[in-house]
């Protein structure tokens, strides 16, 4: 039997990959013998290289070699067994078959072995790349249908197709030099014999009709010719099947032979002195030679085609930042520059640009678009991210006809979360690098993904924008970026995103707020929304039915200040109302106030601001669905408004128009008011909890309600926590969030949709 040269891997994979990587049956004796120089090298063929797999290092791996045998370099190095190179027809990448992910499958990587990329990943054995002329495509071998196959994939692995379906062996795959047809192996006639099919798999013909096992087709740079294998020997004969010729009689196992670039000369593999090595020898079987030396096996050789001078040079007009974050974008995008052999920019060039990781010690994949056209000299990579942490990764650029170029060394982390929000029945938080992140329900769009798919673990706003801050409302997100300016993203049936329109639509991405104020802070409330600007006015927009606006309109489709001279330190917006602290500490409310979550005993709604029936100067103040809480300047908790849940924490549930103190005597430094539940977080780091706890929002292991503060178990320690609908999430100091109660579309963002009485870790 005829094929590829045998290489030993993991028992797993061994029997999956045999009938692609066996090439002889049989032991043949071997006898030593001196090596010969090789025959005398063509100038096109002098500036090859031949890529070959070698266990000479103890293990299977990729080497190259010139063409005259010098230069003898490693390119892979993992414990897995990686065989079968194939050089792209440009000469900067080589497809190969490794089992380093447990199977045999299809990776590629730069011709100086950097960036190894995996590029088929199923549980079938995929091997034996080889290359269309136009590098656009690679032909494989598989076993996924049952039987090996030929496949072929385009040349990033999307786009696998079957080629053949016979229910015989197909394999050893070769594409014409035109690429119109492509030669293999197959075993349909129960005899391995060679065939020929065009490149779309029709017209599969028989080339060979002999007794005698045959495999390893390899095409003549001129398309003239194939050589390939026949009983241990190296053949030759006309692409028409017809002038069959032997070149190799060793009464060894002479077997892969592949053509030099300018077709005047043929390496193989031979075992004629004692072990499998690389020869070379000319088109017509004369001056045949040993190329590689030792005592162990090598096999496989893949002729690179002849290096064409360089055009030019790239270069990183933009470096990746010296950290970032996983699974996030990398901004600003990384920019690659096409360069002259001088270095001057190539304004105008269109060339395409290849990105890959080179140096990547945790084994990361770098997601994203990682082959774009240049503009006008320059590539942007606009998506690339990251998808495990790790320090000292490195990015490798490569454009045909350029010399390469590599990044600066960068790291990646997990996300650190410097403030959190929860909503109705999502949330969203800001990390440390100014990154939004949503999890929960998104029927809407009020994640900020581009979709409206519900997601269980948190996704990256989009737009790249850099937050200092969101708040996460019924239906609706909105936050403040690093630079003053206010965005929102969801549903906007009331006007509540500013955009500047009432009619029913949503955005599943962040739009920005009409009017080009500057904000320090915004707040999304139930269907409208509130800011204070940087000179502490406060403007709202959305829904008015009951004065949440401030003033006497129907509503508002993009900010308007507020009925008042008043100075704000911040505002919130709650269920139909609105409160603020002013730069004096007076808590003042609008809006709806039938509950009495105005502060006014009268429960009358109004609307222009009024000050809180109270004498008390506070730091902070949140409106939750029909109550609100707030922190006094003295540190203790005050809540007002509805309260038969109990969530003013007073030891009752009467509600109350007038500001009573949080029960406990516990002192705050900020408090949350919740659609019907409160939390608060000490001066110590501990949570505390308030109200309805149906669904475990309160975090105490119970759905038992409280009239007054119970702990939050498992001991975390929190910057901050936010009441949302029916559960709550906290920013621990070190950046990590825990979220708890109800789970039903994956808001406490732990990957399940699992209610949780206690603190669960959101996915970071």
């Amino acid at each position: 039997m005829s094929g590829r040269a045998s290489i030993p891997f993991p028992a797993a994979a061994r029997l999956a990959i045999a009938a692609f990587l066996a090439t002889t049956c049989t032991d043949e004796p071997t006898r030593p013998r001196t090596p010969s120089p090789p025959s005398a090298l063509t100038a096109a063929t002098a500036a090859s290289r031949i890529a070959f797999a070698s266990d000479r290092d103890g293990n299977w791996e990729i080497y190259v070699v010139n063409a005259d045998g010098s230069g003898l370099t490693r390119l892979t190095n993992a414990p897995a067994a990686d065989s079968t190179p194939s050089w792209s027809p440009d000469g900067s990448r080589i497809a190969f078959t490794s089992t380093r992910d447990g199977n045999a499958e299809i990776y590629v990587m730069a011709a100086d072995g950097s960036a190894p990329t995996r590029l088929t990943d199923n549980p079938a054995a995929d091997g034996q790349p080889t290359w269309s002329p136009d590098g656009r495509r690679i032909a494989f071998t598989t076993n996924r249908d049952g039987n090996f196959d030929i496949y072929v994939m385009n040349a990033d692995g999307s786009g696998q197709a079957p080629l053949t379906t016979d229910p015989a062996t197909d394999n050893a795959p070769s594409w014409s030099p035109d690429g119109a047809r492509i030669a293999f192996r197959s075993t349909r006639d129960f005899v391995p014999q060679i065939y020929v099919m065009n490149a779309d798999g029709s017209a599969q013909t028989l080339l060979t009709n002999v007794p005698n096992a045959e495999g390893d087709p390899s095409w003549s740079p001129d398309g003239l010719r194939i050589a390939f294998t026949r009983s241990a020997a190296i053949y030759v004969m006309a692409a028409d099947g017809s002038a069959q010729t032997q070149l190799t009689n060793s009464g060894f196992s002479d077997t892969d032979p592949t053509w030099s670039p300018d077709g005047t000369q043929i390496a193989f593999t031979s075992t004629r002195d004692g072990n499998r090595a690389i020869y070379v020898m000319n088109a017509d079987g004369s001056g045949q030679a040993r190329l590689t030396t030792g005592t162990t096996s090598d096999a496989q050789p893949s002729w690179s085609p002849a290096a064409p001078a360089p055009r030019g040079v790239l270069a990183f007009a933009t470096q990746p930042p010296e950290t970032i974050d996983v699974d996030v974008a990398i901004s600003p995008p990384v920019r690659i520059a096409i360069e002259d052999s001088l270095g001057n920019p190539m304004m105008g060039a269109t060339d395409t640009v290849t990105i890959a990781l080179t140096a990547n010690p945790a084994s990361a994949v770098l997601l994203g678009a990682t082959t774009v056209a240049a503009v006008d000299g320059i590539a942007t990579f606009a998506d690339l991210r990251v998808d495990r942490p790790g320090r000292g990764y490195t990015l490798v650029a490569t454009a045909l006809g350029f010399g390469g170029a590599t990044s600066a060394p960068f790291s990646a982390s997990h996300l650190s979360f410097a403030s959190v929000s929860a909503g109705l029945s999502h949330s969203c938080a800001v990390t440390t690098r100014g990154t939004a992140y949503c999890w929960g329900y998104n029927y809407w769009g009020g994640l900020g993904d581009g979709t409206t798919t519900h997601r269980a673990t948190p996704v990256p706003v989009t737009g790249g924008l850099s937050l200092s801050a969101v708040s996460a409302g019924s239906l609706h997100t909105c936050g403040v970026t690093t630079s003053q300016v206010a965005y929102c993203w969801g549903y906007n049936w009331d006007g509540e995103l500013g955009e500047g329109a009432f009619f029913p639509r949503w955005f599943t991405s962040p739009v920005a707020v009409a009017g080009g104020l500057k904000f320090a802070l915004v707040s999304a409330g139930r269907l409208h929304t509130c800011g204070v600007t940087a000179n502490g006015d406060a403007y709202c927009w959305g829904d008015n039915y009951w004065g949440a606006t401030g003033d006497t309109t129907a509503g508002r489709p993009s900010p308007g200040r507020i009925v008042s001279e008043l100075r704000f330190t911040m505002v919130s917006a709650g269920g139909d109302h609105t409160c603020g602290v002013t730069t004096t500490g007076q808590a003042w409310c609008w809006g709806r106030n039938l509950e009495g979550q105005g502060g006014d005993p009268s429960t009358v709604s109004w609307f222009p601001p009024r000050p809180v029936a109270s004498t008390l100067t506070f730091v902070a103040v949140s409106a939750g669905g029909l109550h609100t809480c707030g922190v006094g300047t003295d540190g203790a908790g005050y809540c007002w408004g509805d309260n038969t849940t109990g969530q003013l924490g007073d030891g009752t549930t009467t509600s109350r128009g007038s500001v009573e103190p949080v029960a406990g005597g516990l002192r705050f430094t900020a408090v949350s008011a919740g659609r019907m539940h409160s939390c608060g977080v000490t001066a110590g780091g501990n949570a505390f909890c308030w109200g309805d706890n149906s669904s475990g929002q309160l975090g105490d292991g119970t759905t038992g309600g409280r009239v007054s503060p119970v702990p939050v178990a498992g001991g975390l320690t929190f910057a901050v926590v936010s009441a949302g609908g029916d559960h709550t999430c906290g920013a621990t100091p070190s950046g990590g969030v825990y979220c708890w109660g109800d789970n039903l579309f994956g808001q406490l963002g732990n990957g399940t949709t699992v209610t949780s009485l206690t603190p669960v870790r959101v996915v970071q």
